[in-house]
């Protein structure tokens, strides 16, 4: 399976002569590229051995390096969490128990962005230590999580836990019975560290020749996953084309790269699977050893949006995996690439009102020229179109960007919720008729059944209905269908999804 070309680019940017926390400028100096010969990061590309008939890879690629400032100081405040509207959430306390996300990826290498890392593991029996050469999956952990301790970054939710799962065994590609067993390793060690996401920083395209039972294996585990409780998040590419595997596959949550104002990124995968787009070009980050850096690619995008899933589940722990999840789709804003991360608004929409106030007063206050402190709030890089500078209330800064809706509120931009008028299982033939299916949408139905052999319900098949009704045949006994509006021209954000868990 081949990597998926494009996109990621990591550049670090000089600490010296500018406060972290205000925008994303390089200032001073110091910064000087990597003298030739210097150690560079690898393109993205599969490896094929005797542990794995085929791979996918990291979402990231071509990943370049500058040299940083040798002290760097933090980065407080972050332009992906100002676009995300994560500015509050950031920094609401941890409760007395933390949710954890399931990073599987290249493996976790110990710094002080990580020491809320609670788990290294591996799928071959040997210390889960990063064997990127770019440290691929210590970066993931300190997108969603990096801690605010005066080092590195503060991530998409320092209020969390980590467990890690090396996948790879080259610090490149992954197999696929590896990439199977590290999900199984997420289900596994749920209970013991309290998972709530399993994030999957990686992917490659469907190609003829692929291994369909290899494949199959992956997707029995994600769906296994989410029958215990756990959502999966999957990047969604970073080349102009369709959506990578295992993003493309419907249980999982397909994250897309845009920029900070919701257009979607020159080299990210796009097509009716992404289910949300969050920053991913360039985002705020840091390098291993603590440097200022810009990186690039829908591994970046996915990881900050575990990892804000996670603080969601966290602190709403009666949420269920299709609750989290409609709690961002739902309250997406909608912009130019579709639905945009919004995690003030998800946070809201389950009832997180006071938690937000509680991380509005938590904010740090940052040292500025002169002497005074404020709270201080980046500018959304990127261009400048689509967004309204205004002073928004609760006190945040005025002049922060807001993306604003297109087409109008965002309950007129977004497709209704299913509802059904009749939904029938006769002699294995399973028919249903639509109430409020808008005219030229499609209904995306997914067909979950348990068999015997199974220990736990499966996704059987995947309909795109454009009529009022259907009827189709089905083999095991269904245990669950979920309904979902989609517009085929992206205009209207996708609706809530419906699931029936009672089909007879």
């Amino acid at each position: 399976m081949p990597a998926a070309p494009g996109g990621g680019v990591l550049a670090a940017m000089a600490a010296a002569g500018r406060a972290r926390g205000q925008s994303g400028l390089v200032s001073g100096a110091c910064a000087q590229r990597l003298p030739a010969g210097a150690a560079r990061a690898r393109p993205n590309r599969v490896l094929r051995g005797r542990f794995a008939p085929w791979a996918v890879a990291l979402a990231t690629t071509a990943i370049s390096l500058v040299f940083a400032c040798p002290v760097p100081a933090e980065e407080v405040f972050t332009s992906q969490a100002a676009a995300a509207n994560a500015t509050d959430s950031t920094w609401i306390p941890a409760p007395a128990q933390r949710a954890a996300v399931c990073i599987v990826d290249t493996g976790n290498d110990p710094n002080p962005d990580t020491s809320n890392v609670v788990a290294r593991l591996s799928v071959d029996g040997e210390p889960g230590t990063d064997r990127s050469p770019d440290h691929h999956g210590t970066l993931m952990s300190m997108i969603a999580a990096a801690p605010y301790n005066g080092f590195g970054m503060v991530g998409a939710a320092p209020s969390i836990n980590v467990v890690s799962v090396r996948a790879s065994r080259d610090g490149v590609s992954f197999g696929g019975t590896d990439l199977a067993r590290a999900i199984q390793r997420c289900v596994a060690f749920r209970n013991t560290y309290n998972i709530k996401v399993i994030s999957l920083s990686l992917g490659g395209a469907v190609v003829s020749g692929l291994d369909a039972g290899g494949m199959a294996t992956v997707e029995d585990m994600v769906s296994s996953a989410r029958f215990v409780g756990l959502d999966v998040v999957a990047a969604a590419g970073n080349h102009r084309g369709v959506v990578d595997w295992p993003a493309g596959y419907g249980p999982v949550l397909a994250i897309g790269a845009a920029d900070n104002v919701g257009a979607r990124c020159s080299f990210a995968a796009s097509g009716p699977e992404v289910d949300l787009w969050a920053s991913g070009c360039p985002l705020d980050a840091a390098l291993f050893d603590g440097a200022a850096a810009w990186a690039s690619g829908s591994s970046e995008s996915t990881a900050f949006v575990a990892g804000a899933l996670t603080e969601l589940r966290q602190l709403s722990p009666g949420s269920t995996v299709d609750q989290a999840e409609q709690a961002l789709m739902s309250s997406a804003q909608i912009a130019s690439a579709g639905s945009r991360l919004d995690v003030g608004a998800a946070f809201a929409a389950v009832g997180l009102e006071g938690q937000l106030a509680l991380g509005h007063t938590m904010v740090p206050q940052v040292a500025q020229s002169g002497g005074a402190t404020d709270p201080q709030l980046p500018a959304s890089t990127g261009p400048s179109v689509g967004t309204i500078a205004m002073p928004l209330s609760g006190g945040h800064a005025a002049g922060l960007p807001v993306i604003a809706p297109l087409g109008g509120e965002r309950s007129q931009a977004r497709l209704p919720k299913p509802s059904v008028v009749s939904v029938r299982l006769r002699r294995a033939v399973l028919s249903m008729r639509f109430k409020n299916k808008p005219r030229g949408m499609v209904a995306q139905v997914q067909i979950y059944t348990r068999t015997k052999r199974r220990a736990f319900p499966a996704l059987v098949d995947i309909l795109h209905v454009m009529d009022d009704r259907f009827r189709t045949p089905v083999s095991g006994t269904v245990s669950q269908v979920s309904i979902t509006y989609r517009d085929p021209q992206r205009i209207r954000g996708s609706s809530v999804l419906l699931s029936l868990h009672s089909v007879r």
